[in-house]
C-alpha cells in the first residue's frame, strides 16, 4: 500500500465543530465538550463503544429541505443515493420527509423494500445491472401495496437495453426508461468519483444515446420516459453543473423534434461538501441553478443527491490506543482503521481529526504527529503530520464529514467487526446498527 499523498499531509488545522450544522462545543460542568444536538460526543463513546458512526436528524434533514428549498415551484423528485448511506433507519426517515431513491444495485432495491418504499419513488442507475436485479426491479412490490415496477430505468449501453426489453417482455409489462448520456464534462474532486468524460465506463456518448432512443421508439416493451447524466461527486463549483445541465437540455430539446417527447430529465447528484478548506457553492445555490436551466424545458426533474445531504451530518468516534515516538516523526494510533473509514486511503480524502473534550480547540500551531489506525498497512494512515494536539490514551476523537461512503464501505478487513451507528434526535441517542461481533463476521463461513 503507498504512503498517503500530499492531500492529507502537513494541513493547517481546521475544527468543524466550527462549521458543521448540529455539532458544536458547549460547557458541561468544568470542561468543554462537543455535542451532537443535545447529547454529548464523549457521553455517546462511553456509552455505545468506539469506533461508532454518530448522525445527527436535524441536520440530514435541514440539508435535504435546503435542496429541496432551492428547487422551489419546478416538479421534481429528490431521490436519495443509496450508496452514500445505506443505513435502514436513515433511509426511512428520508423516505418520512418525502424523498425517493437512486439505487445501483438489487441488494439497496431490497434494503427499500424492507422499509415500504412505493416503487414510483426509485430510480436504478448502475453499470452493471445484473438480469436477476432487472427482473427483480420490473416486478418489485412495496409493503404498501404500490403497483409493480420501479419509477425508471437508468440504462447504460445497448446491451443492458437489449436485456431489460427481454426481461420486460416476459412479464408483459413497459418500464420506464432513460438513457445516461455520458457529456464529456470534466469534473470531480478525485479521478475515482470524476464520471462525466468519455474515458469512463459510465454511460454513452450521445450520439450512442440518440441512436437508442430513435431505434427504440416503437419498442413494445421499452417506454422512454427520461434522460440522464451524472458528471462526478464531490464537485465544488457550479460551472462543471452548468456546463453538463445545457448540453442535456439541448439533447433533450432535439429528441423532442424527432418526435420523442419525454418526461424527465434526471441530473444525478455530486455536489460538493466542506472537509478542511472547500468552498463549495450552498446545496440552495446549487439548487436554484439547476431549477433555472430545467424550468423553460417544461419537464420534472430527478435529482439525486448523496454526500450533499448525509456527509456532514456524520461523524466516526474513535478513541486513541497509544502514542509512540521515532526519531522523525509522533504517532497517535486511534481504535478506527481503514476498515472503519477507507476514504482516505482510497480517495485520499482528509477527514479532520480533533478532540472532542478538554480545553476548545485553537487554530494556532501546535506539535504535528500522524494519525493512524491499528490494521496492518501503512496505508492505514488518516492524517499525515496533523497538529492535533497533545492527547494521551483513552482520549476520544473524531473524524469529521464521515457520514457518506463512511459505513457503506466498511469491510471486516484483519478480522475486525464493522462499527456501531448512532442517530442522535435532540437529547436522544437511540442505536440504529449494532456493533459486529466476531460471530457476525464468520456467520457465513463454512467449516470442513
Amino acid at each position: 500500500m503507498n504512503n498517503p499523498s500530499q492531500a492529507r499531509k502537513n494541513l493547517e488545522y481546521v475544527d468543524p465543530a466550527r462549521f458543521t450544522p448540529h455539532f458544536a462545543w458547549k460547557a458541561r460542568g468544568q470542561a468543554k465538550e462537543v455535542y451532537c444536538e443535545g447529547v454529548a460526543l464523549p457521553e455517546i463513546a462511553e456509552r455505545f463503544g468506539t469506533p461508532t458512526y454518530v448522525y445527527s436528524r436535524r441536520a440530514i434533514e435541514e440539508a435535504y429541505d435546503e435542496l429541496k428549498s432551492g428547487l422551489g415551484s419546478l416538479p421534481h423528485l429528490l431521490c436519495f443515493a443509496v450508496k452514500a448511506n445505506g443505513n435502514l433507519s436513515i433511509l426511512k426517515l428520508l423516505a418520512k420527509r418525502g424523498s425517493g431513491f437512486d439505487i445501483v444495485s438489487g441488494g439497496e432495491l431490497d434494503h427499500l423494500g424492507r422499509i415500504g418504499v412505493r416503487g414510483e419513488r426509485i430510480v436504478f442507475s448502475g453499470v452493471g445491472k445484473r438480469r436477476e436485479e432487472i427482473r427483480e426491479a420490473l416486478r418489485y412490490k412495496s409493503s404498501r401495496k404500490s403497483a409493480a415496477g420501479i419509477l425508471q430505468f437508468n440504462v447504460e449501453s445497448s446491451a443492458e437495453l437489449e436485456v431489460l426489453a427481454e426481461e420486460a417482455s416476459r412479464q408483459r409489462v413497459m418500464p420506464g426508461v432513460s438513457v445516461r448520456v455520458n457529456p464529456d464534462v470534466k469534473a470531480g474532486g478525485h479521478p475515482h468519483i470524476s464520471t462525466g468524460l468519455h474515458e469512463h465506463k459510465f454511460g454513452v456518448s450521445w450520439q450512442e444515446a440518440r441512436a437508442m432512443y430513435l431505434a427504440h421508439r416503437h419498442a413494445r416493451y421499452i417506454r422512454w420516459q427520461g434522460i440522464s447524466a451524472h458528471i462526478g461527486s464531490q464537485i465544488v463549483e457550479l460551472g462543471p453543473f452548468r456546463q453538463a445541465l445545457e448540453r442535456l437540455a439541448g439533447y433533450l430539446l432535439d429528441l423532442r423534434k424527432q418526435g420523442i417527447a419525454l418526461k424527465y430529465l434526471d441530473f444525478g447528484g455530486g455536489l460538493g461538501v466542506r472537509y478542511t478548506k472547500e468552498q463549495p457553492a450552498s446545496r440552495k445555490a446549487y439548487a436554484r441553478m439547476i431549477a433555472g436551466v430545467v424550468r423553460p424545458l417544461g419537464v420534472e426533474l430527478l435529482l439525486e443527491p448523496g454526500r450533499a445531504i448525509i456527509a456532514q451530518a456524520g461523524i466516526l468516534l474513535s478513541r486513541v490506543i497509544y502514542t509512540k515516538r521515532n526519531s522523525r516523526k509522533s504517532f497517535v494510533v486511534i481504535d478506527a482503521a481503514m476498515n472503519d473509514l477507507i476514504r482516505p486511503v482510497l480517495y485520499d480524502a482528509p477527514h479532520p481529526v480533533t478532540r472532542v473534550s478538554g480545553k476548545k480547540a485553537q487554530s494556532r500551531a501546535r506539535e504535528r504527529m500522524d494519525v493512524v489506525g491499528p490494521v496492518c498497512e501503512t496505508g492505514d494512515c488518516f492524517l499525515q503530520g496533523w497538529p492535533l494536539g497533545k492527547v494521551t490514551p483513552g482520549n476520544v476523537v473524531a473524524l469529521w464529514a464521515a457520514g457518506a461512503y463512511g459505513m457503506v464501505q466498511a469491510s471486516n478487513y484483519n478480522g475486525r467487526g464493522r462499527p456501531a451507528e448512532v442517530l442522535v434526535e435532540g437529547k436522544r441517542a437511540r442505536l440504529i446498527r449494532r456493533r459486529e461481533t466476531q460471530d457476525d463476521v464468520l456467520r457465513t463461513d463454512a467449516l470442513f
